[in-house]
């Protein structure tokens, strides 16, 4: 398989989590309706899709490093079919008499088991999944260069307390680790995968670490200039592209509501002379062409999108309105458009004047695979479904093409939806009410 552009995301927080915390109830913008914890475009609901089993990771038998058939989802009853298959050790294409092309295991589909989309039926074989023990996770990222993911651990996980862990995830284990310092949380990765970037929220700065060496070399930490009332912490960070000192922070102050408190821009470690202003703005924070970034205000019902630009004085930034819309509602930014958890979509690619491009009948972590023709959509449990479902979107009609169910995914939230390759998906997942977070790694199905 071959390896890319490394494209992270995202953190979703279902409704249920929403009210038991206390927030504000969900309010959506016009044309829109409340659905779990997201909002939605009115309209009919999605036509029928194809869908692709799931299985699961048995540590103790099954196949080569334990990965198993899943056992029948006592509620949906799902399982690898044994039902007719097409032979997916036929490389050849063929026509069916009615002219259409059915899909092909490595082809199109990495696993499972799928329509091939003209009446027939593949089997692609099992898909993988695993989940790493052991470690409280804070947030993960992909590093598409090297195959490897890169994870924060809280300080009172039971195993690499304040490391930053490196995980192999053709293997799902843990390759390395390092200490990094007090409450590592997120991270930022230079455009040429030299360079991580990491949070400390204990310490109030901001560390760089060097990734050409055998292992992960910290090194200086720097202060965060201060927030509009208080010492801040760094939420989301974007290294600018082109540079490995050069960060972009989205400030937070969690002792206050709304938490934001501006964005600032710092280079090897040094504030520029001024900041955005706080309490409303750019809370979520991500990338953009050479001299721009772009935010999300997801704290507070002005659900404002904003174009930031970067300057040699720092930041400053226009608000546009109707956009994107939603509580918790993160982006991601792909190739002139910016994709949102609320299945908003947003063209940037004159970066002075965003403007609405489209919307996805769905929401979840959403993981923009361009070079695929495809955005890779995540969506935890509802009201709706019981499971979590991995969703194939078209980028160019705003619709679905398959979608995968995946019973093993039971937890409440979604974080960091990353792909370290291009046969491989991980998040970090948890189910709230005091459970800890987990790893989860599992094979791509649209691999092909």
């Amino acid at each position: 398989m071959t390896r890319a552009k490394a494209l992270s995301a995202l953190h979703i927080l279902p409704l249920a989590a929403v009210a038991a915390c206390g927030d504000p109830q969900l309010q959506c913008g016009p044309g829109t309706h409340a659905q779990g914890s997201f909002c939605l475009p009115d309209g009919p609901e999605p036509g029928s899709t194809t869908t692709i089993e799931d299985t699961t990771f048995d540590p103790t038998g099954g196949g080569p490093g334990g990965w198993t058939t899943a056992d029948p989802d006592p509620t949906t009853g799902s399982s690898v079919s044994d039902g007719p298959t097409t032979n997916s050790s036929d490389s050849s294409v063929s026509t069916t008499e009615g002219g259409c092309v059915p899909l092909e295991c490595g082809v199109d589909v990495a696993c499972g088991s799928v329509g091939d989309g003209c009446g027939g039926q593949l089997e692609c074989g099992p898909c993988e999944e695993g989940t790493i023990d052991g470690i409280r996770p804070v947030r993960m990222i992909a590093d598409r260069s090297r195959g490897r993911l890169y994870v924060t651990v809280r300080s009172d996980s039971p195993m690499h307390p304040n490391e930053l862990v490196v995980i192999d995830p053709a293997t799902a284990s843990i390759v390395d680790s390092v200490f990094v310092g007090s409450d590592p949380s997120t991270m930022a990765l230079s455009d040429d995968h030299t360079t991580l970037w990491i949070s400390l929220e204990g310490s109030l700065q901001i560390r760089r670490v060097d990734l050409t060496t055998a292992s992960p070399t910290p090194g200086a930490q720097h202060g965060l200039p201060p927030g509009d009332f208080d010492p801040a912490v760094a939420g989301p960070m974007v290294v600018l592209p082109g540079t490995t000192d050069s960060v972009a922070v989205s400030l937070h102050n969690y002792n206050y509501s709304p938490s934001f408190e501006g964005v600032a821009v710092l280079d090897d470690g040094v504030p520029r002379a001024t900041k955005t202003s706080g309490h409303t703005g750019a809370s979520r924070l991500t990338g953009g062409p050479s001299g721009w970034l772009f935010g999300y205000n997801n704290l507070h019902t002005g659900f404002g999108f904003y174009a930031i630009k970067v300057e040699a004085g720092g930041p400053t930034q226009t608000e546009h309105e109707g956009l994107v819309s939603g509580f918790y509602t993160d982006i991601v930014y792909a190739d002139g458009r910016v994709y949102a958890t609320s299945g908003d979509v947003v063209d940037v690619s004159n970066p002075a004047a965003p403007a609405k491009s489209g919307v996805f009948p769905f929401a979840g972590a959403v993981l923009p695979r361009l070079d695929q023709g495809r955005v890779l959509m995540l969506t935890p449990p509802d009201f709706d479904n019981n499971v979590s479902v991995l969703r194939d979107l078209d980028p160019v009609t705003f619709t679905q093409k398959q979608e995968v169910p995946l019973a093993a995914l039971t937890a409440d939230y979604i974080d960091d939806f990353v792909a370290p390759d291009d046969a491989t998906l991980a998040i970090i997942a948890g189910e709230g009410f005091g459970e800890p977070p987990v790893v989860q790694i599992f094979a791509n199905p649209f691999a092909g």
